[in-house]
């Protein structure tokens, strides 16, 4: 995927996890614009835990997709893909109905790494989850 190959709408970007982590585990994205892409995901129970609460993984999943589809967005001329090199979640509250929404913004885009952050929430303004990821820009050998 370089950027000139990567969609430019939330619907075309949606269908990108089609058959994927992201599409089984329900991501849409709502809205893309530079450096900044928002998305949901509705809450049932094959995204649950053991413990009655949604999975960490599933936020994880959900942040984690719209700051890479935000990356894929806009990678540098020339560059080949990306890959993420380190992500750190902090989980503050807990959810079991409804939809988590989430917007991931673009920290830092330069030409080696880029840097996104992402918010999770849940109901009007009850903050969720936050993450952060680096991604390593890769470029032709």
């Amino acid at each position: 995927m370089t950027a000139s190959t990567v969609p430019r709408d939330a619907d075309a970007l949606t269908s990108l996890g089609a058959g994927m982590l992201p599409g089984h585990l329900g991501v849409r994205v709502l809205s893309y614009s530079d450096g900044e892409v928002t998305g949901e995901l509705p809450i049932r129970p094959e995204l649950f835990a053991p413990n009655g609460f949604v999975h960490a993984a599933a936020l994880i999943g959900l942040a984690d997709t719209l700051c890479g589809y935000g990356c894929a967005t806009s990678l540098p001329p020339g560059a080949s893909g990306f890959t993420t090199v380190e992500l750190k979640t902090n989980f503050l509250a807990a959810a079991r109905e409804g939809v988590l929404h989430c917007r991931a913004n673009s920290v830092h885009s330069g030409r080696s790494t880029q840097l996104w952050d992402a918010t999770v929430t849940h109901g009007q303004d009850r903050t969720v989850a936050v993450f952060r990821c680096t991604q390593l820009i890769l470029w032709p050998q």
